[in-house]
Parts: structure tokens; sequence; C-alpha cells
């Protein structure tokens, strides 16, 4: 039994399982409908808890140790960290308590108390902070189940085999929403599943009602792409000069790098068909922090300035020649008229900034630890003072809605988290001290990518709150900060790191061919 084939193969099965769950978050309208939300959290967490029940077993039985990562142990606190104070928001507080914590909620409750007494019902002295708590319940186990799919992710997708297969199975994911996207403009139908989206018309969503949110899971999925075009490239002749490199290419990765390529060309295209503002800023903001952070802390960009202007300079003209090129490929009026300045887009600029001030109004009324997750439909009206015609559901920004609804000590536990692990995670792709092998870093270096794509366009639109996306985001993730364990995998023996430095390290043995 310790050989560890057993364990590897429940592995494989449990894996397969995830794949296909991954490739099934964006089908259901992006996971928003009631009857996604059983599979959308029950999945995870079944397979999170299989995978660490194996895991488990195999520790005990071969006396293994497990390496996990420093970015895996801050995004795994952060997220419990963020859970609890959830957790927090639904536990009932005598009165007194409740003014202190939390007074406008107490002040809610109370006047609800009243009306209640009124009307002849029955009350409960003791009442939660959340003035939603069905809602904040729902959210928590949302992100139960992200943080499940998080360790699903760090737990299965561990070798350099199973990345591929996850880059993989995630542009097969894209490629059919894009497909099934255009098929649907080019019908002018706009349906997804028989229901006509009545909302938005002459852009592509997808399966998503919103192409914002289409434009959004296709961007995050970029860096995937790239990933395979880097590693075809970096296998097809390690070292040898560029004319025999793409002579070997040709012959022997071909097939990996024409997915990856076409995949990249194929969610770019996307994105402007979606005409995702955004979503666009989102690729090459997230593009352009992983340049300044690979040129400021690589030390082959740092020993040469001439490397560092031609790698900046290609960066930006290359990806303003595949935009330009997809633009007149597809069209001005379908691709980039949405850009252009007029009522219409004024009004909606307008709009988000003021549902950023009802977030910073909420916030203010809920400082400490927020009206509960969930629930900014039910308190934006309360700190809404401009465009009363309409009704806010979210912010159109992720920090300032996470802060209103989990306060101060959420967002806290966010961002002190996110940021400490996204800093590891570039010590260990880009630093000096980083050991592992050039595939390996490749694939950190497209999922910090993914991550700082999510994390420009939370600026922008409220995507933490569509499912499919920050569940997808969860994997890549996890995937990069896989909890490994050497005598697992049948090439462990080939993994060479320091015994001081094994808590700093995580790579697969693989990858030290």
């Amino acid at each position: 039994m310790n050989d560890g084939r057993p364990y590897r193969l429940a592995e494989g099965v449990l894996l397969v399982l995830f794949l296909a769950w991954l490739c099934w978050l964006p089908l259901p309208f992006g996971s928003v409908i009631e009857r996604a939300w059983l599979p959308l959290i029950a999945v995870p967490l079944a397979l999170c808890g299989l995978a660490a029940l194996i895991r488990f077993d195999y520790l005990r039985r071969s006396a293994a140790s497990m390496i996990t990562p420093t970015a895996w142990r801050f995004w795994s606190a952060g997220s419990a960290l963020f859970v609890a104070v959830i957790v927090l928001q639904l536990i009932p507080l005598p009165p007194a308590l409740l003014r202190n914590v939390s007074p406008h909620s107490a002040i809610l409750w109370a006047g609800s108390d009243r009306i209640a007494t009124l009307l002849g019902a029955s009350t409960s002295g003791a009442h939660p902070i959340s003035v939603n708590p069905g809602a904040t319940l729902r959210e928590c186990f949302r992100m139960l189940a992200l943080l499940a799919t998080f360790h699903a992710a760090a737990l299965l997708v561990r070798t350099h085999a199973r990345r591929i297969a996850f880059a993989v199975t995630l542009i097969a994911a894209g490629t059919f929403e894009v497909l099934y996207g255009i098929n649907e403009a080019a019908l002018g139908r706009y349906e997804i599943w028989g229901w006509k989206n009545r909302l938005i018309f002459n852009r592509v969503t997808g399966t998503f009602v919103n192409p914002n949110h289409f434009a959004h899971y296709l961007a995050i999925l970029v860096p995937m792409a790239m990933f395979l075009v880097a590693n075809a490239w970096h296998n097809a002749a390690p070292g040898a000069p560029f004319g025999r490199r793409m002579t070997k290419l040709l012959e022997r990765q071909l097939l990996p790098f024409g997915i990856g390529v076409l995949g990249a060309f194929g969610f770019l295209a996307a994105i402007l068909v979606a005409q995702s503002r955004g979503a666009l800023l989102a690729v090459f903001g997230g593009i352009a922090v992983m340049s300044v952070i690979g040129m400021q802390r690589s030390r082959f960009f740092r020993s040469s300035r001439r490397r560092r202007m031609a790698f900046a300079f290609g960066s930006v003209a290359v990806s303003v020649v595949a935009v330009a090129a997809l633009v007149v490929f597809l069209g001005r009026e379908r691709t980039i008229e949405r850009f252009t300045t007029n009522d219409v887009e004024t009004t909606t600029l307008v709009g988000r900034t003021v549902g950023y001030k009802t977030a910073l109004g909420v916030w203010k009324l809920f400082p400490l630890f927020g009206s509960g997750a969930g629930s900014f439909a039910d308190v934006a009206s309360m700190a809404q003072r401009e465009s009363l015609d309409k009704l806010y559901n979210h912010a159109h920004n992720d920090y300032l809605e996470v802060a209103a609804t989990t306060g101060f000590t959420g967002i806290a536990a966010a961002l002190i988290a996110l940021i400490a692990g996204f800093r590891s995670v570039v010590r260990i792709t880009f630093g000096d001290e980083g050991e592992g092998s050039f595939r390996h870093r490749a694939f950190q270096a497209a999922a910090l990518t993914s991550i700082a794509m999510a994390m420009v366009h939370a600026l922008f639109d409220f995507n933490f709150f569509i499912p499919s996306n920050p569940a997808t985001l969860a994997a890549i993730a996890g995937a990069a900060v896989a909890m490994r364990v050497r005598s697992l995998d049948p090439d462990s023996t080939a993994d060479r790191v320091p015994r001081h430095r094994v808590r700093k390290v995580d790579f697969d043995a693989a990858d030290s061919a």
C-alpha cells in the first residue's frame, strides 16, 4: 500500500470529477440560478473532503511529510478568517452586545421587533449582526465552497501532467463558451438554453446573462492558454537557437502550442465582441502588473537594462498588435464601437460612481462587521442619494461591496491574506530563492496573472458575486500552491530541495527532469 499507486488512482478519479465540475461551472448562467446552488456547493466540499481523507490516510500509513507552501498558508488562514466573520454575523447577540458591535443593526432589529409586536407576533430578544440572515447564510456556504475548491485544487493538481490537464480543461470550457456565444450572436437569437436574453443585445454573452461576466471568465483563462504556449516553447528544444527551436516546436510541440495560441486569441476576440471595457482593461492591467513584477524580481531582467526595455516594449507591442488585428478582422462596430463616448456610456460610468458612493455610505453605517454578507441589495437604499429611480443590487466594485457587507474585519482579513499570499508566490516564482523548474514557474506566473486580472476587474464590476468566476479563480490559485508529498509520486526521488528550504519551496519532482 505504501507504493502510492492506489492513492494516485483514487486521486485521479477525483481529479476527473473536479475537472468535469469546473467545465460545468459557467454553463448554468454562471451558476447564478437556484438549481445550480446544490452542485456549486456540495461538489467541491465532497471532493475536498475525499481528497483530504486520501492524503491523510497515505500520510498515516507511510509516515511521509507534506510540503505546504507559505502562500497556501496565507490564503487558507485568510479565507478561514473571512468565513469566520460571516459566521459571526449569523450568531444571535443580546441587544446590549449588538448595540456595541453594530449599532445600526441593533436599530433595524429593534424597529422590526416593534412592528412585529404591533402585529401581535412574538419576537426574540437576540438578533444577529446581519440584516438578512438568509442571504448571509447562503454566502457563508458559498465561501466554504470557494475554500473547498481552493483546497481541492491544491491537493489534486500537484504534478506537471495534472497542471497541463487542468489548463487544457479550462481552455476547452472557455472555447465552448466562445463558440456558443458566437453561434447565438450569428443567429441573432441571444438565447441561453432556450431562455431569451431580453436584457442585453448585440453583445456575445456565452452562457452568462451579462457579457461583462462572460468576458471576465475568459480573461482569467487567457494566462492558462499562454502557459501552454510557454510550456510548448520550452519543451521544444531547451537552450537551442531560435531557428532550431522553432523547427522542433513544429515537429514535437505543435498541438499544445496551437491549442494555447488559438485559445488565447479566441478568448481575446470573444472579449472584444462582448464589448467589455472592464475585461479588456483587466487583461492589459494584469499583464502589465506581472510584467513589471517580472522585470523587478527576475535576475534575468535585473542584470540588463536592455533586456528590460526589450521585454517591456515587446510585451506592449505584441498586445497592441494582437488587439488591433482582431479589431480589424472582427470589425470596429462589433468590438470597440461601445468604447467611444456617448450619452449612454456616460450614464453607465456615472451609475458606477453612484454604486461606489452607496457602498461607502453603507460601510459608514456598518463599519466594523458590515451589514451581513449578501445583504447589499437590502441596505443600498439606506445610503443611496443619487439615481433614486434605480436600486443597486451590487456596488460594481468588489472591494467596496465586501467592505460594506463584512465591515473592516472582513475586508482586512481578505486583503491582507490576498496580498501576502500573492507576494509569496511572486517570491518563489521570480525571486532568486525560487528553486522550481521553468514549467512550474510558468504555471505560477500564469496563475498570478489570472489573479492580477481579477483584482483589476474587481475595481469596476462584481464578478466575485457571479459564482462560477471566483470558483474558477480559486481552482487556479489552489493549483499554483499545490500541497505535495514527495513519496506519493513515482519520480519524487529526483526532487532535490535542501531540508532547510522545504517550507519555502514547492515544486514537483517531475519538473526537475
